[in-house]
């Protein structure tokens, strides 16, 4: 009788006709595992590349809006707000022109020492002062400076008020409120033209230090490279994101602060107690003698600054190359594919022109990353 071999009889086993193809496909299921696990690295880098550009370039331009935003407020918000505090009403003079309530905001609001939120710019105490705070989705919160006055400031290019000045001193205080109220030179005035100057002094170095900070964290693109090295932590912190960075460097911002120097002060000619009123003069200080410095105003965006900002409102598009790691089949992907990361980021306010700064200014730029 004949006997099969032992291998022969395993092989027409029902076990043997499971475990063969098992054996066979055994290599196969491994390459894919293997093909698997380094299809998840080269997509885990990917994700890691993006979510690096994606907040370094959300990191960076929130620098420049907040710069911007700074801008906006001590422009505008910020010394009106201050301003309106001093509402303490002036005393008319015997057989005054004008007897209408009249405070320290008018005396220098009135002679265009400071703009003043909208709408009402023909009046200080009833217009300026008690003007309604803009809603919070207004885009218009209508900065002027009373009854037209510095038309020359309003500009994106400032030039100089020469119709607000008198011999060439620029007229920071009311004549007229000084012929019929009584502001005296022997104290009130005095006290209150200082304090002006404490405002804008204060004013003028917040502006310097916004400027500071700004200058030093965007210069290189220094916060975009320092989140984009801390995310991916495969390149060095001077080299990260280069190719994008090269990008964000072509839209730094510029801006320049308006200063003035000679300015004239109209006071009463009075005495300490006295209720005698005689007339009107101005008094002359020279900024730079005075305080060791011109004194601050508004800051404004250099045309060319203005222009990139454009190109921000629109937003701008950023790609950077990254490097994939190594793989098991020794295939150059990051060769053959050239793999890339890209984003669209910009940072705009509600405005035509993106220039929400000077003249008129709202603090609403924000920032938007997008595919």
């Amino acid at each position: 009788m004949f006997t099969r071999h032992p291998v022969a009889q395993i092989c027409h086993s029902r076990r043997a006709q499971i475990l063969l193809p098992a054996v066979m496909l055994a290599p196969i299921f491994i390459l894919v595992i293997y093909l698997l696990f380094e299809t998840a690295k080269v997509s885990m880098t990917k994700v890691r590349q993006q979510f690096a550009l994606d907040n370094g370039a959300y990191s960076q331009m929130s620098t420049t809006s907040g710069y911007l935003n700074a801008l906006a407020m001590v422009n505008g918000n910020l010394p009106y707000r201050v301003m309106k505090t001093m509402t303490g009403d002036l005393k008319a003079k015997r057989n005054a022109t004008r007897n209408d309530p009249v405070t320290i905001f008018d005396v220098f609001y009135e002679a265009g020492a400071f703009p003043a939120g909208g709408p009402n710019h023909s009046s200080g105490k009833d217009g300026a002062v008690k003007n309604k705070t803009p809603a919070p989705e207004s885009n218009n919160w209508d900065f002027q400076y009373f009854n037209g006055k510095r038309k020359n400031w309003m500009k994106e290019d400032p030039s100089e008020a020469k119709e607000d000045e008198e011999d060439g001193y620029l007229v920071m205080t009311s004549k007229e409120i000084a012929d019929n109220y009584f502001f005296g030179s022997s104290g009130v005035a005095l006290t209150y033209i200082k304090e002006y100057a404490t405002i804008f002094i204060r004013t003028g170095s917040i502006y310097a230090s916004q400027t500071y900070v700004y200058e030093d964290t965007i210069k290189k693109s220094r916060m975009f490279r320092e989140s984009y090295f801390l995310n991916t932590g495969d390149c060095t912190r001077r080299k990260c994101g280069q190719q994008a960075a090269d990008i964000l460097d072509r839209y730094e911002l510029e801006s320049k602060p308006w200063e003035i120097n000679k300015t004239g002060f109209y006071v009463t000619a009075d005495y300490a107690g006295s209720t005698m009123h005689s007339g009107a003069y101005m008094i002359h200080l020279n900024m730079e003698d005075t305080i060791q410095s011109k004194l601050f105003q508004f800051a404004y965006l250099t045309p060319s600054s203005r222009s990139r900002l454009k190109q921000l409102g629109n937003g701008i598009v950023l790609k950077q190359k990254y490097t994939l790691p190594a793989n098991r089949f020794n295939i150059n992907l990051a060769q053959r594919y050239q793999p890339y990361v890209r984003n669209t980021v910009s940072v705009s306010c509600p405005r035509a022109g993106n220039n929400c700064v000077w003249p008129n200014p709202l603090p609403k730029y924000s920032v938007k990353v997008g595919p």
